[in-house]
């Protein structure tokens, strides 16, 4: 029988509390989305005040990052741009070449995604990366 390892609810819980934590006075409100292996959604919220397309942006982000295993900014570098393709020859619509989405890790597998949006992508990112250590796995990196 073939088995799937995923993040979990809880995990999604703990690394939200520590993402909106991690937030300070100088951060604009964001939103957070955090994905399961497939990239289906476990955990999504947006902060008051967060324009609601910060978390379409989350969702891609999050996505992109569980189906293609690895961080959206080394996607965009090493499977886009590098390989001198555009997001469409992925064939799929959902993907982002956006900074800010994690692939998580367990056990060398990918188990899901993290992401945000609503600050500078750099902030973003570092936002997301304070989730991905509350859940207690590994950032996935380049695959």
């Amino acid at each position: 029988m073939f088995e799937t390892i995923s993040i979990g609810l809880e995990e999604a819980r703990r690394a939200k509390n520590a993402v909106f934590a991690a937030f300070t006075s100088a951060d604009n409100p964001g939103a957070l989305a955090i994905v399961d292996a497939h990239g289906v959604e476990i955990l999504c919220a947006r902060q008051d005040g967060a324009p609601a397309r910060m978390l379409g942006r989350a969702r891609a982000k999050a996505y992109t990052a569980a189906r293609v295993g690895m961080d959206t900014v080394a996607f965009r570098d090493e499977a886009v741009k590098a390989a001198g393709r555009t997001l469409d020859d992925w064939g799929d619509p959902k993907l982002t070449a956006l900074q800010g989405g994690l692939a998580v890790r367990s056990g060398g597998e990918v188990v899901g995604g993290i992401a945000m949006s609503g600050n500078s992508t750099i902030r973003d990112e570092a936002l997301a990366r304070a989730g991905l250590e509350a859940m207690g796995v590994e950032a996935a990196g380049a695959r």
